[in-house]
């Protein structure tokens, strides 16, 4: 099984070709002005780099957040795009579950934690048992009180927990995460109907606050 995995929803653009459950293939690009615009030429030469051509992909995967809201909304539109022109299948991963497949470690309870802004963090807790990945929690937003109460008993995920001066695990490369979750839900029948594929919104953007528009609607 072919796998193409997108992740935006980050400064760090990641994309990743996957064949079962080796990697072909990856791209990590610090966002700037612009480079989302530049998400499908970096599609084409990660493809480029495996010799493929789009049409032998079986399923893609996407992050759909949390995360930044432009970002997401981008890599959604995107994937949306490619499996109605290429007929694919589709699985919608959590950033946060995608962030805790980068690093089966047995037993012990993960927290991924990425940047919300505003002075607040997404997190969610998972573990791996018997090489499975378990969520423990819903996706959240959190205050730092809330990620200085559990820190004693998760091991972290993403830079953000540095902030705090905690031990953590760098995120790199959250499409290889995106990857193996969508292989697993893949081979299960797991897919996401494109209807349902929609971005993950964990509090509204600022421009719905400040403008009450809604800024994604699908």
């Amino acid at each position: 099984m072919k796998v193409l995995a997108i992740d935006t929803t980050t400064q760090i653009l990641s994309i990743a070709f996957f064949e079962e459950n080796h990697l072909l293939a990856n791209a990590s690009v610090l966002t700037k002005k612009g480079s989302s615009s530049k998400l499908f030429c970096i599609i084409e030469r990660v493809l480029q780099d495996t010799g493929l051509d789009k049409k032998d992909l079986d399923v893609v995967g996407v992050s759909v957040g949390p995360g930044s809201f432009t970002g997401v909304r981008v890599g959604v539109a995107a994937v949306k795009a490619l499996a109605y022109a290429l007929d694919l299948k589709v699985v919608a991963v959590s950033t946060l579950e995608a962030m805790a497949y980068l690093y089966p470690v047995e037993g012990k309870l993960l927290f991924p934690l990425l940047d919300a802004r505003r002075g607040q963090f997404y997190g969610a807790m998972f573990r791996w048992l018997e090489g499975k990945c378990e969520r423990l929690s819903h996706d959240s937003l959190l205050n730092p009180e809330d990620v200085e109460r559990i820190a004693p008993s998760v091991l972290f995920i993403g830079e953000s927990a540095g902030r705090f001066g905690f031990r953590y695990i760098p995120a790199h490369g959250i499409a290889n995460g995106v990857a193996l979750c969508t292989l697993c839900r893949a081979k299960e029948g797991r897919f996401t109907p494109l209807g349902k594929l929609k971005p993950i919104y964990l509090r509204p953007s600022d421009a719905e606050q400040k403008y009450g528009i809604t800024v994604y609607k699908a």
